[in-house]
C-alpha cells in the first residue's frame, strides 16, 4: 500500500457511535455556554441604567438582537442535533466542519456584543452579526451532505433548493443589512419565509 493510499484512508477514517456521542456532548456544552453569553452585554447595560424604564427604552434594538441570537443559536443546535441523531458515525471532514461550526457559535455572542455596542444600525456590526449566522448555516448544510455522501446518515436527502433555502434567505438578510442598515436586525425576519417556502419547495411534481 502506498503512502498516498494510507493518507487517503486516514482522511476518510470513520469514527463510530461512541466517538460521535462524545462529539455531540462536547458540542452541547459549547452551545450552552455560548447561548448564555448572548445576554451578558445587556446585563452590563442593565447594571448601569438609571431605571428599568430607561433601560428598556434605550435597549429595544439590543434586546431584539439578543433574542434573535438566542433563537438562532437554539435553532442551529437543534438542526445539528437532528443531523447527528440520524448519523451512525462521522468522518474526519465532518469532524473538522463541526469544529468550524462551533467556532461560529462561540463567535456569535461577540458579534451580538458588537451589534449592541452601537445603536444597532452599524453596518460593520450588523455584517459581522448576520455574516456569522450565514457561515454557521452553510457549514451545517455542508455537514449534512458530507454525512449522506459517506453513507453515514439514514436521513433521506432533501431536494437541493429545499436543503439550501435557509442559507439563501440568510444571504439575502446579510445583503439587506449591508444595504439598508438603518433597519438593523429586523431584516432577519426574512428568515421566517422558510416556514411557508420549505413545505412548498418540498412538494414533488407528480
Amino acid at each position: 500500500m502506498s503512502e498516498d493510499q494510507i493518507d487517503d484512508g486516514a482522511r476518510n477514517a470513520v469514527q463510530g457511535e461512541k466517538a460521535l456521542d462524545r462529539l455531540v456532548a462536547f458540542s452541547d456544552a459549547v452551545v450552552a455556554i455560548a447561548i448564555t453569553l448572548v445576554v451578558l452585554p445587556l446585563v452590563d447595560k442593565a447594571m448601569d441604567a438609571e431605571s428599568a424604564s430607561a433601560f428598556f427604552a434605550d435597549n429595544v434594538t439590543g434586546m431584539i438582537s439578543a433574542a434573535l441570537s438566542f433563537v438562532v443559536i437554539a435553532a442551529f443546535w437543534r438542526a445539528n442535533h437532528v443531523m447527528f441523531v440520524h448519523a451512525r458515525g462521522y468522518n474526519r471532514l465532518v469532524g473538522r466542519l463541526q469544529t468550524l461550526w462551533l467556532a461560529t457559535i462561540v463567535f456569535l455572542p461577540v458579534a451580538t456584543a458588537l451589534d449592541l455596542a452601537g445603536p444597532g444600525t452599524d453596518r460593520v456590526g450588523l455584517g459581522a452579526y448576520v455574516g456569522t449566522m450565514l457561515v454557521g448555516g452553510v457549514i451545517l448544510r455542508v455537514q449534512a451532505v458530507a454525512l449522506q455522501r459517506a453513507g453515514l446518515s439514514d436521513r433521506a436527502p432533501a431536494p437541493p433548493l429545499t436543503h439550501w433555502i435557509g442559507t439563501i434567505l440568510m444571504a439575502l438578510a446579510l445583503a439587506l443589512v449591508l444595504l439598508f442598515p438603518q433597519y438593523g436586525a429586523l431584516w432577519l425576519l426574512v428568515l421566517l419565509l422558510e416556514i411557508p417556502l420549505g413545505p412548498l419547495l418540498s412538494r414533488r411534481p407528480r
